[in-house]
Protein backbone atom coordinates (compact mmCIF):
# COMPACT_ATOMS: atom_id res chain seq x y z
CA UNK A 1 0.00 0.00 0.00
CA UNK A 2 1.06 3.56 -0.65
CA UNK A 3 1.41 6.15 2.12
CA UNK A 4 -1.74 7.85 0.85
CA UNK A 5 -3.72 4.61 1.13
CA UNK A 6 -2.39 3.92 4.63
CA UNK A 7 -3.28 7.45 5.74
CA UNK A 8 -6.76 7.19 4.25
CA UNK A 9 -7.51 3.80 5.82
CA UNK A 10 -6.15 4.93 9.19
CA UNK A 11 -8.22 8.11 9.26
CA UNK A 12 -11.41 6.43 8.08
CA UNK A 13 -10.88 3.53 10.47
CA UNK A 14 -10.60 6.04 13.33
CA UNK A 15 -13.85 7.65 12.17
CA UNK A 16 -15.63 4.30 12.15
CA UNK A 17 -14.25 3.30 15.56
CA UNK A 18 -15.40 6.70 16.88
CA UNK A 19 -18.89 5.97 15.53
CA UNK A 20 -18.88 2.60 17.33
CA UNK A 21 -17.87 4.32 20.59
CA UNK A 22 -20.66 6.83 20.02
CA UNK A 23 -23.22 4.04 19.61
CA UNK A 24 -22.06 2.46 22.90
CA UNK A 25 -22.30 5.81 24.66
CA UNK A 26 -25.80 6.54 23.30
CA UNK A 27 -26.93 3.04 24.32
CA UNK A 28 -25.86 3.58 27.92
CA UNK A 29 -27.40 7.06 28.04
CA UNK A 30 -30.73 5.78 26.71
CA UNK A 31 -30.69 2.95 29.23
CA UNK A 32 -30.07 5.35 32.09
CA UNK A 33 -32.69 7.86 30.90
CA UNK A 34 -35.32 5.19 30.27
CA UNK A 35 -34.76 3.51 33.63
CA UNK A 36 -34.99 6.85 35.42
CA UNK A 37 -38.20 7.75 33.56
CA UNK A 38 -40.09 4.54 34.26
CA UNK A 39 -38.89 3.74 37.77
CA UNK A 40 -38.46 7.20 39.30
CA UNK A 41 -40.09 10.01 37.32
CA UNK A 42 -43.46 8.31 36.65
CA UNK A 43 -44.01 7.08 40.26
CA UNK A 44 -43.19 10.56 41.59
CA UNK A 45 -45.49 12.17 39.02
CA UNK A 46 -48.42 10.11 40.29
CA UNK A 47 -47.86 9.93 44.06
CA UNK A 48 -51.41 8.71 44.75
CA UNK A 49 -50.80 5.45 42.92
CA UNK A 50 -50.22 2.44 45.20
CA UNK A 51 -46.52 1.45 45.30
CA UNK A 52 -47.15 -1.83 43.49
CA UNK A 53 -49.02 -0.25 40.56
CA UNK A 54 -46.05 0.92 38.49
CA UNK A 55 -44.03 -2.35 38.76
CA UNK A 56 -47.05 -4.46 37.86
CA UNK A 57 -48.15 -2.29 34.95
CA UNK A 58 -44.64 -1.73 33.62
CA UNK A 59 -43.58 -5.36 33.79
CA UNK A 60 -46.88 -6.65 32.35
CA UNK A 61 -46.77 -4.38 29.32
CA UNK A 62 -42.99 -4.79 29.00
CA UNK A 63 -43.25 -8.58 29.17
CA UNK A 64 -45.84 -8.62 26.39
CA UNK A 65 -43.63 -6.38 24.24
CA UNK A 66 -40.52 -8.49 24.87
CA UNK A 67 -42.49 -11.63 23.99
CA UNK A 68 -43.79 -10.06 20.78
CA UNK A 69 -40.31 -8.98 19.68
CA UNK A 70 -38.77 -12.36 20.48
CA UNK A 71 -41.54 -14.12 18.60
CA UNK A 72 -40.96 -11.82 15.61
CA UNK A 73 -37.15 -11.57 15.66
CA UNK A 74 -36.10 -14.90 17.15
CA UNK A 75 -33.84 -15.72 20.14
CA UNK A 76 -32.33 -12.29 20.67
CA UNK A 77 -30.42 -10.49 22.08
CA UNK A 78 -27.12 -12.23 21.52
CA UNK A 79 -24.35 -11.85 24.08
CA UNK A 80 -20.63 -11.41 23.56
CA UNK A 81 -20.11 -15.14 24.21
CA UNK A 82 -22.46 -16.02 21.38
CA UNK A 83 -20.85 -13.48 19.05
CA UNK A 84 -17.38 -14.82 19.82
CA UNK A 85 -18.55 -18.40 19.29
CA UNK A 86 -20.04 -17.39 15.92
CA UNK A 87 -16.83 -15.59 15.00
CA UNK A 88 -14.73 -18.61 15.94
CA UNK A 89 -16.90 -21.00 13.92
CA UNK A 90 -17.51 -18.86 10.81
CA UNK A 91 -14.60 -16.38 10.98
CA UNK A 92 -17.21 -13.62 10.70
CA UNK A 93 -20.53 -12.61 12.30
CA UNK A 94 -23.92 -11.64 10.93
CA UNK A 95 -24.08 -7.92 11.73
CA UNK A 96 -27.06 -7.10 9.48
CA UNK A 97 -29.64 -7.22 12.26
CA UNK A 98 -27.53 -5.84 15.09
CA UNK A 99 -29.98 -3.00 15.64
CA UNK A 100 -32.55 -5.57 16.75
CA UNK A 101 -30.12 -6.84 19.39
CA UNK A 102 -29.57 -3.34 20.69
CA UNK A 103 -33.29 -2.42 20.73
CA UNK A 104 -34.31 -5.56 22.60
CA UNK A 105 -31.36 -5.31 25.00
CA UNK A 106 -32.26 -1.70 25.73
CA UNK A 107 -35.87 -2.64 26.45
CA UNK A 108 -34.83 -5.47 28.79
CA UNK A 109 -32.46 -3.22 30.73
CA UNK A 110 -34.93 -0.33 31.03
CA UNK A 111 -37.61 -2.67 32.36
CA UNK A 112 -35.37 -3.41 35.35
CA UNK A 113 -34.07 -6.91 34.58
CA UNK A 114 -31.26 -7.98 36.89
CA UNK A 115 -28.72 -8.27 34.07
CA UNK A 116 -25.93 -5.96 32.96
CA UNK A 117 -25.42 -4.07 29.70
CA UNK A 118 -21.89 -5.34 29.17
CA UNK A 119 -22.70 -8.64 27.42
CA UNK A 120 -25.13 -7.42 24.72
CA UNK A 121 -23.18 -4.18 24.30
CA UNK A 122 -19.88 -6.00 23.86
CA UNK A 123 -21.60 -8.38 21.44
CA UNK A 124 -22.76 -5.38 19.41
CA UNK A 125 -19.28 -3.83 19.48
CA UNK A 126 -17.82 -7.11 18.19
CA UNK A 127 -20.34 -7.14 15.34
CA UNK A 128 -19.72 -3.48 14.49
CA UNK A 129 -15.96 -4.07 14.56
CA UNK A 130 -16.27 -6.96 12.12
CA UNK A 131 -18.35 -4.70 9.88
CA UNK A 132 -15.64 -2.03 10.12
CA UNK A 133 -12.98 -4.54 9.12
CA UNK A 134 -15.08 -5.73 6.16
CA UNK A 135 -15.62 -2.14 5.05
CA UNK A 136 -11.91 -1.31 5.25
CA UNK A 137 -11.03 -4.41 3.21
CA UNK A 138 -13.30 -3.18 0.43
CA UNK A 139 -11.85 0.34 0.57
CA UNK A 140 -8.31 -1.03 0.48
CA UNK A 141 -8.99 -3.26 -2.52
CA UNK A 142 -10.99 -0.61 -4.40
CA UNK A 143 -9.05 2.48 -3.36
CA UNK A 144 -8.73 3.86 -6.89
CA UNK A 145 -12.42 3.33 -7.62
CA UNK A 146 -13.43 5.12 -4.41
CA UNK A 147 -11.00 7.99 -4.95
CA UNK A 148 -12.34 8.70 -8.45
CA UNK A 149 -16.04 8.39 -7.58
CA UNK A 150 -18.44 11.31 -7.22
CA UNK A 151 -19.18 12.64 -3.75
CA UNK A 152 -22.55 10.85 -3.56
CA UNK A 153 -21.08 7.54 -4.68
CA UNK A 154 -18.06 8.01 -2.44
CA UNK A 155 -20.32 8.39 0.60
CA UNK A 156 -22.11 5.21 -0.40
CA UNK A 157 -18.80 3.36 -0.59
CA UNK A 158 -17.78 4.73 2.80
CA UNK A 159 -20.99 4.37 4.80
CA UNK A 160 -23.46 1.96 3.18
CA UNK A 161 -24.23 -0.58 5.92
CA UNK A 162 -24.89 -3.62 3.70
CA UNK A 163 -23.01 -3.01 0.48
CA UNK A 164 -19.36 -2.54 -0.44
CA UNK A 165 -17.98 -5.03 2.08
CA UNK A 166 -15.46 -7.85 1.81
CA UNK A 167 -15.88 -10.43 4.62
CA UNK A 168 -12.76 -12.07 6.01
CA UNK A 169 -13.59 -15.58 4.66
CA UNK A 170 -13.82 -14.17 1.12
CA UNK A 171 -10.55 -12.27 1.50
CA UNK A 172 -8.82 -15.33 2.92
CA UNK A 173 -10.10 -17.52 0.10
CA UNK A 174 -8.75 -15.02 -2.42
CA UNK A 175 -5.36 -15.14 -0.68
CA UNK A 176 -5.37 -11.43 0.11
CA UNK A 177 -3.13 -10.42 2.98
CA UNK A 178 -3.82 -7.69 5.50
CA UNK A 179 -0.61 -5.71 6.12
CA UNK A 180 -0.40 -3.63 9.29
CA UNK A 181 -3.50 -5.40 10.63
CA UNK A 182 -2.34 -5.44 14.27
CA UNK A 183 -1.23 -1.82 14.12
CA UNK A 184 -4.56 -0.74 12.62
CA UNK A 185 -6.54 -2.71 15.21
CA UNK A 186 -4.57 -1.22 18.09
CA UNK A 187 -5.05 2.33 16.80
CA UNK A 188 -8.79 1.86 16.28
CA UNK A 189 -9.37 0.25 19.69
CA UNK A 190 -7.45 2.98 21.52
CA UNK A 191 -9.21 5.66 19.50
CA UNK A 192 -12.68 4.30 20.26
CA UNK A 193 -11.90 3.75 23.96
CA UNK A 194 -10.54 7.27 24.42
CA UNK A 195 -13.57 8.81 22.73
CA UNK A 196 -15.96 6.73 24.85
CA UNK A 197 -14.22 7.78 28.07
CA UNK A 198 -14.21 11.42 26.97
CA UNK A 199 -17.94 11.31 26.28
CA UNK A 200 -18.59 9.76 29.70
CA UNK A 201 -16.41 12.41 31.34
CA UNK A 202 -17.92 15.35 29.42
CA UNK A 203 -21.45 14.34 30.45
CA UNK A 204 -20.49 13.78 34.13
CA UNK A 205 -21.54 10.14 34.13
CA UNK A 206 -20.98 8.31 37.42
CA UNK A 207 -18.13 5.83 37.53
CA UNK A 208 -18.98 2.14 37.57
CA UNK A 209 -16.24 1.68 40.20
CA UNK A 210 -16.79 2.52 43.88
CA UNK A 211 -13.70 2.48 46.06
CA UNK A 212 -14.27 0.66 49.34
CA UNK A 213 -12.41 2.14 52.31
CA UNK A 214 -8.86 1.58 53.49
CA UNK A 215 -7.03 -1.45 54.79
CA UNK A 216 -4.11 -2.18 57.08
CA UNK A 217 -4.11 -5.96 57.07
CA UNK A 218 -1.18 -7.87 58.49
CA UNK A 219 -0.03 -11.28 59.67
CA UNK A 220 -3.11 -11.93 61.79
CA UNK A 221 -5.41 -11.58 58.78
CA UNK A 222 -3.27 -13.97 56.73
CA UNK A 223 -4.35 -16.79 59.04
CA UNK A 224 -7.91 -16.23 57.82
CA UNK A 225 -7.07 -16.04 54.13
CA UNK A 226 -7.19 -19.72 53.17
CA UNK A 227 -10.28 -20.60 55.30
CA UNK A 228 -12.17 -17.61 53.90
CA UNK A 229 -11.17 -18.43 50.33
CA UNK A 230 -12.18 -22.08 50.77
CA UNK A 231 -15.51 -21.03 52.25
CA UNK A 232 -16.28 -18.63 49.37
CA UNK A 233 -15.18 -21.21 46.79
CA UNK A 234 -17.32 -23.90 48.43
CA UNK A 235 -20.32 -21.60 48.66
CA UNK A 236 -19.97 -20.59 45.01
CA UNK A 237 -19.51 -24.17 43.85
CA UNK A 238 -22.56 -25.33 45.80
CA UNK A 239 -24.62 -22.50 44.32
CA UNK A 240 -23.53 -23.45 40.78
CA UNK A 241 -24.49 -27.09 41.39
CA UNK A 242 -27.93 -26.19 42.73
CA UNK A 243 -28.48 -23.71 39.88
CA UNK A 244 -27.51 -26.28 37.27
CA UNK A 245 -29.85 -28.90 38.73
CA UNK A 246 -32.75 -26.48 39.21
CA UNK A 247 -32.70 -25.12 35.68
CA UNK A 248 -32.13 -28.58 34.24
CA UNK A 249 -35.49 -29.51 35.76
CA UNK A 250 -37.09 -26.34 34.36
CA UNK A 251 -35.67 -27.04 30.88
CA UNK A 252 -37.08 -30.56 30.97
CA UNK A 253 -40.56 -29.07 31.37
CA UNK A 254 -40.07 -27.21 28.06
CA UNK A 255 -42.05 -24.08 28.92
CA UNK A 256 -43.40 -22.02 26.04
CA UNK A 257 -41.81 -18.73 25.01
CA UNK A 258 -44.81 -16.83 26.41
CA UNK A 259 -44.61 -18.60 29.77
CA UNK A 260 -40.86 -18.06 30.04
CA UNK A 261 -41.03 -14.39 29.09
CA UNK A 262 -43.91 -13.58 31.42
CA UNK A 263 -42.28 -15.54 34.26
CA UNK A 264 -39.24 -13.29 33.91
CA UNK A 265 -41.52 -10.23 33.87
CA UNK A 266 -43.27 -11.45 37.02
CA UNK A 267 -39.92 -11.87 38.78
CA UNK A 268 -38.90 -8.34 37.84
CA UNK A 269 -42.24 -7.03 39.09
CA UNK A 270 -41.89 -8.78 42.46
CA UNK A 271 -38.37 -7.47 42.90
CA UNK A 272 -39.61 -4.00 41.98
CA UNK A 273 -42.32 -4.18 44.66
CA UNK A 274 -40.49 -5.84 47.55
CA UNK A 275 -36.76 -5.30 46.88
CA UNK A 276 -36.40 -2.29 44.54
CA UNK A 277 -32.74 -1.88 45.52
CA UNK A 278 -32.00 -5.12 43.66
CA UNK A 279 -33.49 -3.99 40.33
CA UNK A 280 -31.18 -3.68 37.33
CA UNK A 281 -27.67 -5.12 37.25
CA UNK A 282 -26.11 -2.85 39.86
CA UNK A 283 -23.65 -1.01 37.62
CA UNK A 284 -25.00 2.37 38.74
CA UNK A 285 -25.65 1.34 42.35
CA UNK A 286 -22.61 -0.59 43.51
CA UNK A 287 -22.13 2.13 46.14
CA UNK A 288 -25.45 0.88 47.52
CA UNK A 289 -23.85 -2.50 48.19
CA UNK A 290 -21.31 -0.72 50.40
CA UNK A 291 -24.07 1.18 52.19
CA UNK A 292 -26.15 -1.95 52.74
CA UNK A 293 -23.11 -3.91 53.85
CA UNK A 294 -22.31 -1.35 56.53
CA UNK A 295 -25.85 -1.21 57.98
CA UNK A 296 -27.62 -4.56 57.59
CA UNK A 297 -27.16 -7.73 59.73
CA UNK A 298 -25.44 -10.87 58.50
CA UNK A 299 -28.44 -13.01 57.58
CA UNK A 300 -30.12 -10.15 55.73
CA UNK A 301 -27.00 -9.51 53.67
CA UNK A 302 -26.59 -13.18 52.76
CA UNK A 303 -30.29 -13.36 51.89
CA UNK A 304 -30.04 -10.30 49.62
CA UNK A 305 -26.90 -11.73 48.03
CA UNK A 306 -28.67 -14.99 47.21
CA UNK A 307 -31.76 -13.15 45.99
CA UNK A 308 -29.63 -11.03 43.67
CA UNK A 309 -28.09 -14.16 42.19
CA UNK A 310 -31.49 -15.84 41.87
CA UNK A 311 -32.87 -12.74 40.16
CA UNK A 312 -29.99 -12.84 37.69
CA UNK A 313 -30.49 -16.50 36.86
CA UNK A 314 -34.26 -16.24 36.45
CA UNK A 315 -33.77 -13.35 34.02
CA UNK A 316 -31.17 -15.27 32.00
CA UNK A 317 -33.15 -18.49 31.90
CA UNK A 318 -36.41 -16.79 30.89
CA UNK A 319 -34.90 -14.90 27.96
CA UNK A 320 -34.26 -11.56 29.66
CA UNK A 321 -30.67 -11.81 28.50
CA UNK A 322 -27.79 -9.58 29.55
CA UNK A 323 -24.45 -9.56 31.33
CA UNK A 324 -23.66 -11.16 34.68
CA UNK A 325 -20.52 -9.30 35.79
CA UNK A 326 -22.20 -6.45 37.68
CA UNK A 327 -24.95 -8.55 39.37
CA UNK A 328 -22.39 -11.09 40.56
CA UNK A 329 -20.12 -8.29 41.77
CA UNK A 330 -23.02 -6.76 43.72
CA UNK A 331 -23.93 -10.10 45.30
CA UNK A 332 -20.31 -10.98 46.10
CA UNK A 333 -19.68 -7.67 47.84
CA UNK A 334 -22.81 -8.11 49.98
CA UNK A 335 -21.64 -11.59 50.93
CA UNK A 336 -18.18 -10.28 51.80
CA UNK A 337 -19.65 -7.62 54.09
CA UNK A 338 -21.76 -10.29 55.80
CA UNK A 339 -18.82 -12.56 56.57
CA UNK A 340 -16.72 -9.60 57.78
CA UNK A 341 -19.20 -9.09 60.61
CA UNK A 342 -18.24 -12.49 62.02
CA UNK A 343 -14.67 -11.29 62.62
CA UNK A 344 -14.90 -7.81 64.19
CA UNK A 345 -11.35 -8.01 65.58
CA UNK A 346 -9.78 -8.36 62.11
CA UNK A 347 -9.36 -5.96 59.21
CA UNK A 348 -12.83 -5.94 57.63
CA UNK A 349 -11.66 -4.89 54.17
CA UNK A 350 -9.30 -7.87 54.00
CA UNK A 351 -12.20 -10.23 54.72
CA UNK A 352 -14.58 -8.48 52.31
CA UNK A 353 -11.97 -8.58 49.55
CA UNK A 354 -11.03 -12.24 50.09
CA UNK A 355 -14.63 -13.45 50.11
CA UNK A 356 -15.87 -11.28 47.24
CA UNK A 357 -12.84 -11.95 45.02
CA UNK A 358 -13.10 -15.72 45.50
CA UNK A 359 -16.88 -15.89 45.24
CA UNK A 360 -17.06 -13.75 42.09
CA UNK A 361 -14.26 -15.76 40.46
CA UNK A 362 -16.11 -18.99 41.19
CA UNK A 363 -19.50 -17.76 39.98
CA UNK A 364 -18.23 -16.06 36.83
CA UNK A 365 -16.04 -19.09 36.00
CA UNK A 366 -13.51 -16.64 34.58
CA UNK A 367 -10.95 -16.05 37.29
CA UNK A 368 -8.76 -13.50 35.53
CA UNK A 369 -11.66 -11.26 34.52
CA UNK A 370 -13.30 -11.47 37.94
CA UNK A 371 -10.11 -10.80 39.90
CA UNK A 372 -9.13 -7.83 37.76
CA UNK A 373 -12.60 -6.27 37.89
CA UNK A 374 -13.29 -6.82 41.60
CA UNK A 375 -9.80 -5.60 42.53
CA UNK A 376 -10.69 -2.19 41.10
CA UNK A 377 -13.05 -1.64 44.04
CA UNK A 378 -10.29 -2.06 46.61
CA UNK A 379 -7.05 -0.22 47.45
CA UNK A 380 -3.75 -1.45 45.99
CA UNK A 381 -2.89 -3.24 49.25
CA UNK A 382 -5.46 -5.89 48.27
CA UNK A 383 -3.72 -6.67 44.96
CA UNK A 384 -1.42 -9.38 46.44
CA UNK A 385 -4.52 -11.31 47.53
CA UNK A 386 -5.86 -11.26 43.98
CA UNK A 387 -2.52 -12.51 42.63
CA UNK A 388 -2.41 -15.39 45.14
CA UNK A 389 -6.03 -16.30 44.37
CA UNK A 390 -5.27 -16.33 40.66
CA UNK A 391 -2.42 -18.74 41.31
CA UNK A 392 -4.66 -20.99 43.42
CA UNK A 393 -7.33 -21.07 40.72
CA UNK A 394 -4.69 -21.90 38.09
CA UNK A 395 -3.47 -24.81 40.21
CA UNK A 396 -7.05 -26.00 40.69
CA UNK A 397 -7.77 -25.80 36.95
CA UNK A 398 -4.53 -27.61 36.11
CA UNK A 399 -5.36 -30.40 38.55
CA UNK A 400 -8.90 -30.81 37.19
CA UNK A 401 -7.63 -30.81 33.60
CA UNK A 402 -4.99 -33.40 34.37
CA UNK A 403 -7.49 -35.52 36.26
CA UNK A 404 -9.95 -35.32 33.36
CA UNK A 405 -7.36 -36.66 30.89
CA UNK A 406 -6.68 -39.73 32.99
Amino acid sequence: MTKRQITFLTLWGCCLSAMIAGVAFIFLMLEQAGSHLFWETIPHTFPNLPPFAVPILLCSLGGILVYHLKQKWGPLPQTSHQRLAELKALQTVDYRLIYRDLCLSLLILILGAGVGPEAPLLGAIIAFSIWEADKLRFLKKNYSLVAQASLTKKLQYLLHPRKYLIPYPSAKKAGETAPYKKIFNTIFIINGLILFLLLMKMTDQPSFITKIGKTSWGKNELLLFLPLALYAFGFGTLYLMVKKYFFKVISALKPSLLLKTMSGAAMIGMIGIFFPNLLFSGQHSLSLAVKLGATLPILTLIGLSLLKLLFLEVCLQTGWVGGDIFPITFASLLHGFAIAQLFPAYDSLFIIATVSLTLASTLLENELLALIFISLFFPLEILPLAVVLLGLFKVKNYYLTKRGKQ
